[in-house]
């Protein structure tokens, strides 16, 4: 099977070089292929910043993948602020996107799309949705994406009879929110601007708000699914 590919193209009109990030997938396993751009840096080394509960070893893990992949994303944007506007054009093999917008509302996608790729044990259950990448994500998207994906994560793991809940979703974004706060500290001292930070902080309000939305019952979403009739035999 093919790669799947996701390109990003950041095209400042003059302002500053554009500049365009192919991630590549695997088909069969949603895991991102190391990119080209990729580069050893102070903060990439397994050791540096290390998660409490990082799974693997220092020794034996030269370096944190998820630091890893995201390292020439995070470079190219290192002198860039989160207010400069791009337009922002994500092209995958179903469809393109694009808007005019501040950079760090493409750089969330993209380093999301990393994050939830790059192999981190602590991060596979967002591996899914990498494979069905929505970029520009609003708040109730990302909150209807994250409750399904952990349903049907629920569902094959318990099968068809299983008791299917979201009771261990909340749980489960707490190592993601863990992660998203160590690269963030990872690249504070390596960064010039605060395109990068700011991305990764949009993302960890995100996660935040997802655990909220849980536990206050889905309010967000109640409505869609249960108002005006929805589940009526006339359907």
């Amino acid at each position: 099977m093919d790669t799947i590919s996701i390109e990003y193209r950041f095209g400042f009109r003059g302002e500053r070089e554009d500049m365009v990030f192919t991630v590549g997938l695997d088909p069969e396993t949603g895991l991102v292929l190391s990119p080209a751009e990729s580069r050893a840096e102070p903060w990439t080394v397994l050791s540096y910043c290390q998660c409490a509960f990082c799974p693997f070893e220092v020794g034996k893990t030269e370096h944190c993948p998820v630091a890893w992949n995201i390292s020439g994303v995070a470079a190219r944007f290192r002198d860039v602020f989160s207010i400069e506007e791009s337009d922002i054009v994500v092209t995958t093999r179903e469809r393109t996107y694009s808007r005019r917008d501040k950079v760090s509302q493409g750089l969330r996608s993209i380093l999301g799309l990393y994050l939830a790729a790059s192999g981190c044990p602590q991060m596979d259950i967002l591996r899914p949705m990498a494979r069905f990448h929505l970029p520009f994500a609003s708040m109730e998207e990302t909150i209807q994406r994250h409750v399904s994906n952990y349903l049907l994560y629920e569902y094959f793991r318990q099968g068809q009879n299983g008791a299917i809940s979201l009771d261990g979703l909340v749980e489960r974004m707490k190592p993601v929110d863990q992660v998203n706060r160590a690269i963030c500290t990872r690249l504070e001292k390596f960064v010039d601007a605060d395109a990068n930070r700011n991305a990764l902080a949009v993302l960890n309000l995100f996660g935040t708000m997802i655990a909220f939305e849980v536990q206050g019952n889905l309010d967000r979403l109640r409505e869609l699914y249960c108002g005006r009739d929805f589940f009526s035999a006339d359907l």
